[in-house]
């Protein structure tokens, strides 16, 4: 069996144990804290330390509030449904320099710095330890500073470990260049010293690798070095032609639990049942709707639950409309093609538009099922991300139609109200089939999928298309599109239809993985074709979509498609001149000096 670090905190339990019973009696020192010798003295002990950094590190990337926020700051997903009402477009024009916005950092940086003078200084440990001790806080320095460049371009670089006599006014980095040139720096440290093997919830050679093609779009858009295109696609075919990772066809059981230590994945973040429960893990929690037979009763809807409360969560975000039209479909009369749902020949041929107010409104011109119309033969990763109506799901026929169980109005409350998904749609994708349900207090395993093989087919992808290289990004973000979305390949060959299509690959590819925003941001860097024509730094469409949902009548025999109504919290708005970066809180401006200046906008 494939060993695993499931639970990163039971290491340090059997350190305790073990230091327990090797102390005498009457030794009164405090035993409820480490021993910095002990802990430093041997593998096992220094493992112990850099697995609670993980921990630490990996909350930027595993939080509920990453989740919620990045995938609201677009209109992949609406929050509302246990009364949350946030838009990041209303929130980024209200943006001052007097909060944090995730900023301080800095215990999680001195953990990896501990790392490395620690490790480097023991004479119990030999090079070897020491070599990969050393890698692999680079690696989780690198990933703390990732998360920093993207959100605030120029960090504080704390390269070494401070002391109480160190002078703390460290100025920050002098542009957003340097930034990412320190941060390929550690990354490279970091492929050098990491083995290739690791157990599960350990990053490896690979995982770094994974990491440079990451960082290496995002320093390219952001400092205008195409050079980093190259160490992308090095990094890229270093790790595909390795052979140590396949895609993988069962994309849903890749993260629901099913296949949690799949092929494909390069490096997650995983729980254990033991010391995790539902309410834990706000990727269920938050997503998974909250209803029973009484009110399905109550106002008329159907059908009812075999089992009563088997949705009993708080989900406060869904999927929306928008995100929902990137699934495409296969042509029922020419299955070589796939095209947008409401485009096929068997859409087009059963219904008819209707003129309304609404973005869109549309009924049956014969018999049948408008829903079968829309959801049958979609793209596969579109029944593994969400849940529709008449689909199923935990064993239970969902309907969200007019009258259907999970309907956003079934609670007989506003849209804001009920912890029910206002647009119609929920997040399948991460929820796993817990037994009995997913419910406060229920145990499961959990894991994030941090780096994977298809994402890194797409930063392949992109990196090609940046070079120009169209027949050869088409070819790898075909990856993904067939083996994960069972969709004919992309024929496209010339660089604006290569773009359309693989800037959708990778939002359906990867919705809930922490990925849109910043994907919009660096295409909107691009310009061009990546960013519909404008100018490199120029506004980005997506970003002034406002979110929308479906509504599908009694007999679905129509729908409409409506926007998600919030008056003045959903007004969408980009000012281009500040919103690439957030702004540097002025605590920490006024802290390290004028050697730190604020972003611009700010």
């Amino acid at each position: 069996m494939t060993k695993k670090i499931k639970v990163l905190g039971v290491v340090f339990v059997c350190m305790i144990i073990v230091f327990a019973c090797k102390r005498n009696i009457l030794d009164t020192k405090p035993y409820d804290k480490f021993d910095e010798t002990a802990v430093w003295s041997s593998r096992a002990g220094a493992d112990a330390f850099v697995n609670n950094t993980y921990a630490q590190v990996m909350s930027l990337y595993t939080s509920a509030t990453s989740h919620v926020q990045q995938d609201t700051w677009t209109t992949n997903a609406v929050t509302g449904g246990c009364g949350q009402v946030s838009y990041f477009n209303l929130w980024a024009d209200l943006l001052t320099r007097d909060d944090d916005y995730g900023f301080n950092q800095f215990s999680k940086i001195r953990l990896c710095n501990l790392i490395i003078d620690k490790a480097n200084n023991s004479p119990a440990l030999t090079d070897t330890d020491k070599k990969e001790l050393t890698a692999e806080a680079k690696f989780l320095r690198a990933m703390t500073y990732f998360w920093l460049a993207r959100r605030f371009g120029r960090v504080i670089w704390v390269g070494e470990l401070l002391t109480p006599d160190d002078d703390f006014k460290i100025p920050s980095t002098q542009s957003v260049a340097e930034t990412y040139s320190l941060i390929m720096k550690d990354i490279d440290d970091a492929i050098a010293g990491m083995p290739e093997s690791t157990p599960s919830g350990k990053a490896n050679k690979y995982a770094a690798l994974a990491l440079k093609t990451e960082v290496g779009l995002q320093a390219a858009a952001y400092t205008g070095d195409d050079n980093y295109y190259k160490q992308v696609v090095d990094a890229a075919n270093a790790i595909t032609s390795s052979g140590k990772y396949t895609m993988d066809e069962d994309y849903e059981g890749m993260f629901n639990g099913e296949n949690r230590y799949s092929s494909e994945i390069i490096f997650a973040v995983y729980r254990d049942k033991a010391n995790t429960n539902c309410d834990n893990i706000d990727d269920m929690q938050h997503v998974v709707p909250n209803q029973n037979n009484d009110n399905v009763t109550k106002f008329g809807l159907e059908p009812l639950f075999k089992v009563d409360k088997i949705f009993e969560a708080w989900a406060s975000y869904g999927v929306s409309q928008n995100l929902v039209n990137d699934y495409l479909v296969v042509d029922g009369a020419d299955p070589s093609k796939a095209v947008r749902w409401d485009a096929t020949s068997q859409f087009m041929s059963h219904v008819t538009k209707v003129a309304s107010s609404y973005v869109d409104s549309a009924h049956l011109t014969g018999g049948g099922s408008i829903s079968r119309l829309m959801y049958e033969n979609r793209d596969k990763r579109f029944y593994a991300t969400v849940a529709y109506d008449s689909c199923t799901w935990f064993d239970e026929t969902v309907t969200t139609n007019t009258n259907g169980n999970l309907n956003r109005y079934c609670k007989g409350v506003a849209d804001i109200g009920g912890c029910i998904s206002v647009t119609n749609y929920m997040w399948r994708k991460g929820v796993y089939n817990v037994t009995p349900r997913v419910f406060y207090g229920i145990p499961s395993d959990y894991h994030w999928v941090i780096f994977r093989l298809g994402r890194v087919y797409l930063n392949l992808a992109e990196a090609l298309l940046k070079q120009n290289k169209i027949p050869e990004a088409v070819q790898a973000y075909n990856k993904t599109r067939t083996v994960h979305g069972g969709l004919p390949a992309s024929t496209a060959y010339d660089a604006a239809d290569a773009w359309t299509d693989y800037k959708r690959e990778r939002r359906v590819d990867l919705a809930k993985e922490l990925d849109y925003y910043w994907s919009l941001l660096r295409w909107g860097k691009y310009g061009g074709e990546a960013n519909h024509g404008a100018a490199p730094g120029g506004k980005i469409p997506e970003l002034l979509e406002k979110p929308s949902t479906i509504e599908i009548n009694v007999n679905r025999t129509g729908y409409r498609i409506e926007v998600v109504n919030y008056g003045s919290a959903d007004q969408r708005s980009f000012d281009e001149t500040r919103r690439y970066l957030l702004p540097i809180p002025n605590n920490q401006i006024v802290r390290h000096g004028p050697g730190l200046d604020q972003n611009p906008g700010y």
